[in-house]
């Protein structure tokens, strides 16, 4: 199979720029919690430019990746994310879950939930993640690198290079018979590329896969967290319920 890698822009490790007001953008969310503690049945979207009589939206954060999305108006292109419906909460430190600044002109997107650093108040550092057919197409690999050393993905015999922060997209990759590659995964450490992983990765056929690399701080290695994504919807389609 013909296979593609495809630079997806990024700055820095969890935020992305590009912004840009309008009258309004409608677009719809799907919040991903990196890890189950992230997760929550009831958080509110607030957008903080709005009107100050501008009803919050009710979503809920999930461990898991499927086409439920949370379609909202946005005047600006920031998100603030807390656990009240109360408009107040946007500054109260207690409140906050976190804040994210959508790619320009993203008509659908996922938000996906990380751990705060230590001197951040917010619950969590929200990386977006623009989630249309263009920039995430059917049968790819995203692949960020949030970790703070260069990583190396193996897909059978072809190299994958990643810088800290980076973030690529792998269309069609390269398989065997049986639709796997073959993955060795290394982290460059001490002036050498260590192994971190390996294993068998499925081509993602009409759907498509997150793969997230992070340092563990417990282990201090890199390490790596998939999660299946359900196939791309048109963008302009999805927003339905938004009159």
């Amino acid at each position: 199979m013909k296979h593609l890698l495809r630079l997806v822009p990024v700055l820095g490790a969890l935020m992305l720029s590009g912004i840009a007001r309008g009258d309004g953008l409608r677009t719809s969310l799907r919040l991903l919690a990196f890890h189950p503690g992230l997760s929550a049945p009831e958080v509110f979207l607030h957008d903080p430019s709005a009107a100050e009589e501008t009803a919050a939206v009710k979503a809920e954060i999930k461990s898991y990746l499927n086409h439920e999305a949370f379609p909202l108006v946005l005047t600006g292109r920031k998100l603030v994310i807390t656990t009240s419906p109360d408009r107040a909460s946007i500054t109260r430190d207690a409140d906050r879950f976190g804040e994210a600044t959508l790619p320009d002109g993203a008509r659908s997107a996922i938000l996906l939930f990380l751990p705060a650093a230590p001197d951040v108040k917010s619950k969590a550092q929200i990386l977006p993640i623009e989630d249309s057919k263009k920039a995430f197409p059917a049968g790819s690999f995203r692949v960020s690198n949030l970790s703070p050393r260069p990583v190396r993905i193996m897909l059978e015999k072809e190299n994958f290079d990643f810088k800290p922060g980076q973030t690529l997209l792998i269309e069609d990759p390269p398989v065997r018979e049986n639709q796997h590659s073959g993955m060795k995964a290394f982290a460059f450490t001490d002036n050498e590329w260590r192994r971190i992983g390996s294993g068998l990765w499925p081509h993602p056929g009409t759907s498509r896969t997150l793969q997230i690399l992070f340092h563990n701080p417990a282990s201090g290695q890199v390490q790596m967290r998939a999660f299946d994504d359900v196939p791309p919807r048109d963008p302009e389609l999805e927003p339905a319920a938004i009159p």
